[in-house]
């Protein structure tokens, strides 16, 4: 298991190479949300983000591993962890959890089971990757209630995690973003019938060996509202094997990293053209 403190400690060891590491804002719970930033401020960035769905943890110490050996000089703004309580929630259950009527309100949600280790939303049980502005409430799985996934919430950005992010987004403008989920080794671009830089896309996808497909039925997510409003090249690029369930692709990091130890340095790459 990567927790909190794994990624504490290698936020540590990120600033001690030289980067810049500074919070982005604070989740439902009061937790800050880490972001970490190598290279230069000027020209195109491009900024990625993982574990925005709570039981997707394993992309965190994916992407901090892919940030740990960037050396390249073109910005990069990474934020490991956006959904903080919901990963908590999924790797420690209720104990993570400080208002007992908290509590009782997740248990009664999760169906009364202790097991959170399925949950995909935060501590409000939203679905972060719902409640973007992008044709909001539109998926085909989109549910009105709170749920351990899907839930679109009240309203678009009505989440402190996701009000982080778009903050973040609209001060850095990046030409390229990179939204890394698991599971099923594939690549997910444009929004409806916006489609940029189809050809960078390919080369990204080329590089991990995952297919790059059209994400026609997505709705409400941050690639979704990436790329309508900047209308510039935003990747969703789900990693792991299906078969593997999630608490275990941990010991599968060492092979997705390697088929994602090439994306930054084409990424960066694209953004300076766009």
């Amino acid at each position: 298991m990567y927790t909190l403190n794994d990624l504490q400690n290698d936020l540590e060891i990120l600033s001690s190479q030289g980067a810049e590491i500074f919070d982005i804002g604070y989740t439902l719970l009061g937790r800050p949300i880490p972001c970490v930033f190598k290279g230069s401020k000027s020209g195109g960035q491009t900024l990625l983000h993982a574990s925005i769905h709570a039981r997707e943890w394993v992309t965190t110490p994916l992407v901090i591993e892919m940030m740990k050996n960037y050396t390249g000089t073109r910005g990069v703004w990474c934020v490991p962890m956006v959904n903080v309580d919901g990963v908590l929630l999924a790797q420690q259950g209720l104990q993570s959890i400080p208002e007992q009527s908290l509590k009782d309100f997740l248990l009664e949600i999760n169906n009364g089971s202790n097991n959170f280790s399925l949950w995909k939303a935060n501590a409000r049980a939203v679905d972060l990757n719902v409640n973007f502005n992008a044709r909001w409430g539109e998926g085909a799985q989109n549910v009105t209630y709170p749920s351990p996934a899907n839930y679109i919430g009240q309203f678009p950005f009505s989440e402190y995690e996701n009000m982080a992010l778009r903050t973040l987004t609209e001060r850095v403008k990046p030409s390229v973003t990179l939204s890394y989920h698991a599971k099923g080794n594939v690549i997910y671009k444009g929004f409806g019938c916006i489609d940029p830089d189809v050809e960078c896309a390919q080369r990204i996808a080329d590089s991990t060996g995952y297919p790059l497909l059209d994400s026609s039925d997505s709705a409400g997510g941050y690639k979704d509202w990436y790329v309508a409003t900047f209308q510039k090249l935003g990747l969703t690029i789900e990693v792991g094997d299906n078969d593997t369930p999630y608490d275990k692709l941990i010991d599968f990091l060492p092979q997705i990293y390697e088929h994602n130890e090439n994306v930054l340095n084409i990424a960066t790459e694209c953004a300076q053209k766009n």
